[in-house]
């Protein structure tokens, strides 16, 4: 099997559709449609579609669009061989094997399944592990269910595991579970409760190890591999998928927070793995549909400030925020505790809407009898009071509650704001316009039509269209026609399309072009074969015309005249004369 057709193998067996829900919350919009609010940029009405029949998605909004590869690509910041990576491993396609390729990620989950049995293994045999889990209140069941385990102290207990497996010490490190020095191979977790970190589809693709004793750091993460980024994953975000659809999501930083919090009860728990909630963690709660965040972090100076750094994401203005303040250092804490569900429940009762919060941070420590502390606070939330968006209900609750608390009347406030817009640097400038006209349009009306025929009868068409239009040297139609003869495959030349300037365009018309009926589809491709010659032989005219204004010639008048002539026989056709 080539790359191409693993491509069109991999298409065959994921949805588009089931892949874009992950990041958006899409709605019906016809048969075989969805659209919702688009994820590229920000939008308060959808303009995002997605065609399950095309294989296409499209923004009509900001342009972005293309296939199933194109939309990975985008929404994870990916090349095109890693996308293609990805896919097929959660297709089960296997990729042609590529000399000196580094490994696949099928062979480096297998690695991190082995290195889940050796833990699991390390705690069934250590009698000091499992008395720390259950000093810390965890109950059997739980550490089942998030599948904990214990790293012994030994340096090359894994390594010599995954040897008996047939792992070389050089995949063990690729898969991050062992580390290298000065050409020695050795265990990276050792004296450690092992945590597996699972990714949306519930795979293992990393570990995090808590030190048992006093040993530094306290916690250690597996390195970043082809499996592995920390802003792309939330701890319990598998087991938390059920609830997380009801609208809530508690976020918190410790996963044995995380933990602690479903065992009490609370099973929309997640638990960040790093400062804050990440862009990529933000769109992984708005694919579950969450309406709501309750964010539960550290109530130490760490966890609040990573508490407004997620309230500053992008993503963040597509849900109310809410800041849980804890009658104890972290959640965990309130697992010992006979009445902890209650008073979490309690916290989540009280908790901070998102206005208030980002406040009572701004104010923290100052005395807002005094100008110079009043002038602080306004300079602090100032950069989110001057929202891009006309409406923006937390910029304008926010504005309210300065004029309420600074003293400042509402002209004050909107006058010092918009001293502040003129400060700021200017915007960049919008992306470069595409083409618009009407040869060009018509061009893709071709191309488009071409493209949403069945592939068997896809050349036949092409070569149709080739012998009844002449594109001139150098036209979009004509470099298409020339590739489709060589290379007929519908998905390639889409790719291809969607990366031109007028990308985006071509995604539109292609969007836009309805399910065609076959004993239909000659007469619609005739019409629309007869507005684009005319459109041609308008072209030529209108040259013709300018150079006999400059130098009256017989031959250029008869050509004129062959052309009227030719432009009428055109609209005949497209007028059903």
């Amino acid at each position: 099997m080539d790359t191409a057709q693993a491509v069109e193998a991999i298409k065959r067996r994921l949805s588009l559709k089931e892949v874009v829900s992950r990041y958006v919350v899409l709605k019906p919009a016809g048969r075989g449609r969805w659209k919702g609010l688009c994820p590229f940029h920000q939008e308060k009405t959808p303009s995002f579609y997605v065609d399950e029949e095309k294989g296409l998605f499209h923004c009509f909004g900001c342009k972005a669009g293309g296939d199933l590869f194109a939309f990975v690509e985008r929404i994870e910041g990916l090349d095109f061989p890693t996308a293609l990576e990805r896919l097929a491993e959660e297709a089960g396609v296997e990729l042609p094997k590529r000399p000196g390729a580094p490994q696949n990620r099928k062979e480096l989950l297998e690695v991190l399944r082995l290195a889940q049995a050796y833990f699991q293994e390390g705690l069934a045999a250590s009698e000091e592990a499992r008395g720390y889990l259950q000093s810390r209140g965890l109950t059997e069941e739980s550490v089942a269910r998030f599948g904990l385990g214990y790293a012994p102290a030994k340096a090359d207990g894994l390594l010599t595991y995954l040897a008996r497996h047939g792992v070389s010490p050089e995949e063990g490190l690729k898969a991050g579970v062992l580390a290298e020095k000065d050409g020695r191979f050795f265990d990276r977790f050792r004296q450690r409760i092992t945590f597996p970190i699972k990714d949306h589809l519930g795979r293992i693709v990393a570990f995090t190890g808590r030190a048992l004793g006093e040993e530094t750091p306290k916690y250690l993460n597996s390195p970043e591999t082809p499996l592995f980024r920390k802003r792309e994953v939330l701890f319990a975000y598998p087991e938390a998928k059920a609830k997380l659809r009801e609208g809530r999501a508690i976020v918190v930083e410790g996963l044995f927070d995380a933990i602690a919090l479903h065992q009490m009860g609370f099973g929309e728990t997640v638990a960040v793995l790093g400062a804050g909630l990440s862009e990529e963690q933000a769109r992984l709660l708005k694919a579950q549909e969450v309406r709501e965040v309750y964010l539960a972090f550290d109530a130490d100076e760490a966890g609040q400030k990573a508490a407004l750094q997620s309230l500053d994401l992008e993503m963040a203005r597509q849900f109310l925020f809410y800041a849980v303040r804890l009658p104890v250092k972290d959640p965990g804490e309130l697992l010992k505790r006979e009445e902890g569900p209650a008073l979490f429940q309690k916290a989540l009762e009280e908790a901070l809407p998102e206005v208030e919060f980002r406040f009572q941070e701004a104010a923290k420590g100052l005395n807002l009898s005094r100008p110079e502390h009043k002038r602080k606070v306004l300079e602090a939330l100032t950069p989110r009071m001057l929202s891009p968006e006309p409406f923006d209900p937390v910029a304008e609750r926010l504005k309210a509650l300065v004029v309420e608390k600074l003293g400042l009347s509402p002209r004050q406030l909107e006058e010092y704001l918009a001293s502040r817009k003129r400060g700021r640097t200017a915007p960049p400038p919008p992306p470069k316009a595409e083409p618009k006209d009407r040869v060009l349009l018509l061009e893709l009306d071709v191309m488009a039509l071409l493209l949403s025929l069945p592939e068997e009868g896809f050349l036949h068409w092409v070569l149709y269209v080739s012998d009844h239009v002449w594109p001139p040297e150098g036209s979009l139609l004509a470099e298409f026609l020339e590739l489709a003869r060589k290379e007929p495959r519908r998905d390639y030349l889409k790719g291809v399309l969607s990366r031109k300037e007028a990308g985006g365009l071509f995604l539109e018309k292609l969007m836009m072009v309805p399910p065609r009926e076959e004993p239909r589809f000659p007469e619609i491709l005739e019409k629309t074969l007869a507005r684009l010659r005319e459109a041609y032989y308008l072209e030529r005219r209108a040259k013709l015309k300018a150079l006999l204004a400059q130098e009256p010639r017989l031959e250029l008048l008869k050509e004129i005249q062959e052309l009227d002539q030719a432009i009428e026989a055109e609209r005949r056709i497209y007028r059903g004369l």
